[in-house]
């Protein structure tokens, strides 16, 4: 067993353990409603219809595309947006949630132990080998299987090539080598910044925490031991600090116009994100085309690891009447052969199937990158990214308050350290509020 299915494992158990039951009794437990006498499920009693809420650009021609092969398993699509994620917890804890979902990995824990997903290893556990092992480990708990995976998002950097050019500055190609890149670069121009520091970008945090070999979760006997506030946490934090304090990054919110200006005008050189950034910057950057490359995140020193910031799966919800129908759309939707182009050109997604990394489509060049190939890069650190992270219970309590913390850094009110003790004092009071055992 690797490193990340025996971690998952012990988070399956230990979440059984601590939530009083309520996963046997409501989530395992309620995996029957399709079930023959004999306890099989099938499709063969006729057509099924199978009610599909996801986000993935695209998703309705793939939707379309299976409709018109399968006439025994329709599916309807719902597109998400705004808040149908918590829309969708409501309807599951209702009774009247859709058959299948997209939801990211990092909440998929929290679902297990509501009893909101069911098990479907039976369905697709033949798809295994086609996956990356640690996106199949990601949807994996103590030998079950609870979704589909989706795309990963394994991290690099995208950088201004010109800009370093003019400067005469290599780009670094590691933490210590950019801290002395994000010195030269301001002193030479004092508009031009290395980064950006969004304080509500948790993406950016995990990533870096990720390549670090670090986690904020992990299980200690029977007690979740959570390190918002880690060495490898601190690690990230003190880089963070003085390239703050030293006023060499800007602190817009991302994905706001004062960003994309910051960005289009040049004044930002570097931006360190998953796979699926690229085509959102370029879309936003329209202007600079061209002028940007993408490098691999610097590493730490004595690593050649990288980052990555989460994935997602499609997963069969309790309430599902027949979840052999939905796993079978799920494994054909993510894993099929007809399916990768497609999502990778008009979804956007980095694959976690073995066959979408081959695919061609894939290592096209990219105009508004140079004509790089730049899924070189990101294929490279998806293979060099570490197994230590670990979900946990409540990852939208740890980046509510992760983020809340770091708007008061970025005023100067406090420090990153201090911020991620703050973070890590809000995760074990809500973790222990839910009746589970903590260890710090």
């Amino acid at each position: 067993m690797t490193k990340t299915s025996s971690v998952h494992s012990r988070i399956f158990r230990a979440a059984a353990v601590l939530a009083s039951g309520a996963l046997v009794a409501t989530g395992l437990g309620a995996c029957s409603g399709a079930a023959s006498p004999d306890g099989t499920r099938d499709v063969s009693s006729g057509e099924a219809t199978v009610d599909f809420w996801g986000w993935v650009p695209g998703l309705e021609d793939l939707v379309d595309e299976w409709n018109s092969q399968n006439p025994d398993i329709q599916v309807s699509f719902h597109r998400m947006t705004g808040d149908d994620g918590a829309k969708v917890e409501a309807a599951v804890d209702a009774g009247a949630g859709p058959d299948l979902v997209q939801l990211s990995t990092h909440n998929l824990p929290d679902y297990v132990i509501a009893g909101r997903v069911q098990p479907i290893g039976e369905y697709v556990e033949g798809d295994k080998s086609n996956y990356t092992p640690a996106s199949w480990a990601a949807v994996s708990f103590d030998g079950e299987v609870y979704g589909v995976p989706q795309g990963i998002g394994p991290a690099g950097t995208m950088y201004r090539e010109d800009i370093f050019a003019q400067y005469g500055i290599d780009f670094p190609t590691n933490w210590d080598e950019y801290l002395d890149a994000a010195r030269e670069l301001h002193a030479a121009n004092p508009d031009v910044y290395i980064a950006n520091m969004s304080p509500t970008e948790f993406g950016q945090w995990v990533q870096e925490v990720s390549q670090a070999e670090g986690t904020w979760y992990d299980i200690e006997g029977d007690s979740w031991s959570v390190s918002m506030n880690g060495e490898q946490s601190q690690l990230v934090a003190e880089r963070w600090q003085t390239l703050l304090d030293e006023g060499l990054v800007t602190t817009e919110q991302m994905w706001t116009p004062e960003y994309w200006a910051l960005v289009n005008d040049g004044k930002i050189a570097s931006i360190s994100y998953a796979a699926w950034f690229p085509s959102l910057l370029a879309q936003n950057a329209e202007s600079t085309s061209g002028l940007w490359r993408v490098a691999p995140m610097p590493v730490n020193a004595g690593t050649s690891f990288q980052g990555d910031s989460g994935g997602a799966a499609v997963v069969v919800l309790t309430g599902a009447q027949n979840p052999a129908a939905a796993a079978e759309f799920a494994s054909w939707l993510n894993g099929s052969d007809e399916t990768q182009e497609a999502l990778i050109t008009v979804g956007g997604l980095f694959p976690s199937t073995i066959n979408g990394l081959e695919s061609p489509a894939l290592l096209e060049a990219q105009p508004f990158y140079g004509d790089q190939v730049i899924n070189e890069v990101f294929i490279d650190a998806a293979k060099n990214t570490p197994d230590t992270w670990v979900e946990g219970p409540n990852f939208g309590t740890a980046t509510t308050a992760l983020t809340d913390e770091f708007s008061e850094v970025v005023t100067g009110a406090q420090t990153f350290a201090q911020a991620l003790d703050n973070a890590q004092a809000a995760v074990v009071a809500d973790l222990e509020a839910r009746g589970l055992n903590v260890s710090e």
